[in-house]
């Protein structure tokens, strides 16, 4: 089973790397003049955002406040991965948007493009995401030109998936700027995967600077974050801001047993300060803050926490006004009327219950949190009661303690539903699309491993409001 977080932080394997003589590595280096048409969603007049990630910095675990305490400044973004198929994360969305953040969403079909149509699940995201009217990047299926990932390799396939997406979320979410990522290599699949000016808002690129590529000593660093920014820059700032979804260097090579904050420092100040002036229309930068080597992701440390001479360093970077700690835009966008016309609550109120409840054929599911100290699987309906279900609701999964590294699948009347590998397990649920009597929902809990450890079915009682 692959967990969306963990995997996708796993550093690639690259291979083929770009070579170049000295004239067209030169020209490499030297951005086209980004001739600026209307402004797209979310980029700003002038300036930078600064944005990071820091959900698997241990010294954090994922607190906005503690990071922007120990970098001397408010980032304007954070994001978090989401595999496609996970419910929309209301609960941190809302979260960034109590500290005037918005929200960066790298959205990955992890078990490739099949499951990607335009059907209840990809309407309800959307519908989910307009209905916030906040501000959001949604960075779907980053990194497609490479061979690591599950929806690599069908550059067709991947577009026609990418606009069905690019339309849906036009239609319900126009708070949500999508953005095109590939990674920085390899260079010759890039323009394959383009969807099209006309569905693209944002283009983002991928770069990082390690000492060695792969944790292979072998293979020495060639790669400029210059000149891995400079080929991306070149293709579409003139018609697209561009932004650098995750960028890194490392302090901490394992491979080579050594530190490396000199070249950390050296490379992350090179890029950092060429922004304003040579790539005015990068409009916005991420930091990835992982010890890729002590989560077991990859052979290098990433981490700020983690070196303090790195941090002292990121510091005095981010510090120049160019880079931009809140958006301009946050909280302009008006949500989206649900074709009702209501806007669905986290939790709404429930449908007065059927008086007794009816015998089911499995134990109801609960309409709460679980008692302390329980070890069962404990699964329960929130935002109606679990004989009486109706409209949007959310199925809630809470585990044992200490069950860790787990991902949780949904199941209704044995179909299959979503997949989540981050805590709060959640699952939403349109019961107005089901019939009216008794459903089943089961879902089953993996380890790391892909190992199920655990399962759980219950019934619910789908009952129609009044007037439907």
């Amino acid at each position: 089973m692959r967990c969306a977080q963990c995997e996708r932080s796993r550093m690639p394997v690259r291979s083929g790397l770009f070579a170049a003589g000295a004239v067209l590595a030169a020209l490499a280096l030297a951005p086209a003049t980004a001739v600026r048409g209307a402004p797209a969603p979310l980029e700003p007049e002038s300036g930078c955002y600064i944005g990071a990630y820091i959900e698997l910095d241990s010294n954090l675990k994922g607190d906005v406040r503690t990071f922007e305490t120990l970098v001397g400044k408010p980032h304007a973004s954070y994001f978090r991965y989401v595999g496609y198929g996970q419910p929309f994360p209301f609960e941190w969305v809302h979260e960034l948007h109590g500290y005037g953040v918005a929200p960066h969403i790298a959205w990955e079909p992890n078990h490739g493009l099949g499951m990607v149509r335009d059907d209840e699940y990809l309407q309800g995201w959307a519908q989910a995401a307009g209905h916030t009217g906040i501000p959001i990047f949604l960075r779907y299926a980053s990194e497609m030109n490479g061979t690591w990932q599950a929806y690599s390799g069908d550059p067709r396939e991947y577009i026609e998936k990418w606009r069905t997406v690019y339309r849906v979320m036009k239609a319900a979410a126009p708070n949500v700027a999508m953005v095109w990522c590939p990674f920085a290599t390899p260079r010759a699949t890039i323009t394959d995967y383009y969807p099209g000016d006309e569905y693209v808002d944002w283009v983002g690129v991928n770069i990082y600077s390690v000492v060695h590529q792969d944790g292979d000593p072998s293979k020495p660093p060639t790669e400029d974050p210059l000149s891995l920014l400079s080929y991306v820059y070149n293709l579409y700032a003139e018609r697209k801001p561009i932004a650098i979804c995750e960028y890194a260097s490392t302090h901490y090579c394992r491979a080579l047993a050594r530190d490396t904050t000199d070249f950390a420092i050296e490379k992350m100040t090179r890029l950092y300060a060429a922004l304003p002036q040579q790539f005015p229309r990068v409009k916005m930068i991420n930091w990835f803050s992982v010890d890729a080597i002590s989560d077991g992701l990859a052979d290098n440390n990433y981490s700020l926490t983690a070196n303090r001479r790195v941090l002292d360093t990121y510091r005095g970077l981010i510090s120049d006004p160019h880079f931009l700690s809140r958006m301009s835009a946050l909280g302009a966008v008006d949500p989206v009327a649900s074709p009702t016309g209501d806007t669905p609550p986290v939790a709404r109120p429930p449908v007065a219950p059927v008086q007794p409840p009816p015998e089911t054929q499995l134990p109801l599911a609960a309409d709460g949190p679980p008692p302390v100290g329980s070890t069962d699987i404990w699964v329960s309906v929130l935002g109606a009661r679990p004989h009486a279900v109706s409209g949007e609701v959310e199925i809630a999964v809470d585990l044992p303690a200490r069950t860790r590294g787990t991902t949780v699948e949904f199941y209704i009347d044995g179909d299959f539903r979503c997949i989540t590998n981050v805590e709060p397990y959640r699952c939403p649920w349109n019961a107005d699309r089901s019939a009216p009597g008794e459903h089943t929902i089961e879902v089953r809990v993996a380890n790391e491993a892909g190992t199920e450890i655990g399962s759980r079915r219950v019934s619910v009682i789908v009952a129609k409001e009044s007037g439907q």
